[in-house]
């Protein structure tokens, strides 16, 4: 049976948001080993969300009038979980020696973390295959880092590898968060507005962070100066509005799972950038991420189907 063009052209559009979604993520890996070795991981991350809270502000203009305090504090508490708290705990990381790929795959508990806590909920709850795809996905993730790293004798604390687990937990927290409100919310807030106030609150968080730890400075290097666009662009305004977007028409679940695709995606993109080697574990890897995302949406196909 042919689906009508209407229908066709929607799932062409999902499709390319999930695209969208998947390559903005991975951008921000990209970006990071750009810049932050020069300007440091809070340095960077405040002078990123310094721009995005001044180019958001200067679209908004008078809008801004109109925000709530409830929307200040509902999209506070997802700022937090999302961007500080998130990127705070993978940018340290790695700017004490975890290497990013191991960064993404303990961040890639993600998806595991949300089926987990969304499992109570009717319209989140994951299913046998779902949660079979999940737990694939995470094995073809481990076989992609594992094949690239397994010859890395860099010694880094436990701590190092505590803090995307703290990463994922947050992104997790925020993810539910922001799709149960959504589910309950007649009226919403646009989607530049909701990102104006979350990165406007991060911007205080990294600006607390810098003076605390003395490292606020005026980037000059070339490399920092492309690094801060890079990430304003690529790895703000599109990852998260791609992300909120895809809340709104995806459960919790389905999103979480596309960020399997991040790890092996960061490898073969910094591998075109920077020339780093890809192992044949990569591929067979990807296949397998391939795979779990399949088994994934195998249950919402098959009610589509019977419905």
């Amino acid at each position: 049976m042919r689906l009508p063009k209407r229908a066709t052209l929607g799932t062409l559009k999902l499709l390319l948001l999930q695209m969208v979604f998947v390559l903005s993520w991975s951008s921000g890996f990209i970006g990071a080993k750009m810049g932050a070795q020069d300007a440091g991981a809070f340095n960077l991350l405040f002078w990123r969300f310094l721009l995005v809270s001044v180019c958001l502000g200067l679209f908004l203009n008078s809008a801004l009038l109109k925000v709530s305090w409830a929307q200040i504090r509902h999209h506070a508490v997802i700022g937090f979980l999302s961007q500080f708290l998130y990127l705070s705990c993978v940018y340290v990381a790695i700017q004490n020696g975890l290497p990013p790929g191991i960064a993404a795959i303990i961040a890639a508990l993600q998806p595991l973390m949300t089926a987990a806590l969304s499992s109570g909920s009717t319209t989140e709850r994951s299913g046998a295959w779902q949660w079979l795809g999940l737990l694939v996905g995470f094995c073809g993730v481990s076989i992609v880092i594992a094949g690239q790293y397994r010859n890395s004798g860099a010694e880094v604390g436990l701590v190092m590898y505590l803090l995307p687990l703290v990463s994922a937990l947050g992104l997790t927290m925020a993810t539910l968060y922001e799709r149960r409100s959504a589910l309950k919310q007649t009226q919403r807030s646009s989607l530049s507005l909701s990102l104006f106030i979350q990165s406007l609150m991060t911007l205080m968080g990294f600006t607390a962070a810098v003076l605390y730890t003395d490292t606020l400075s005026v980037p000059q290097d070339r490399a920092v100066l492309v690094s801060i666009v890079w990430l304003t662009v690529f790895s703000t305004f599109i990852a998260y509005l791609s992300l909120w977007m895809l809340l709104r028409v995806m459960t919790a679940t389905h999103v979480a799972a596309l960020v399997y695709l991040e790890p092996p995606v960061t490898l073969v993109w910094a591998a075109i950038m920077f020339g780093d080697v890809i192992y044949t574990s990569t591929y067979v890897g990807i296949a397998v991420v391939v795979a779990g995302l399949i088994l994934v949406r195998l249950k919402r196909q098959a009610m589509a189907c019977a419905s």
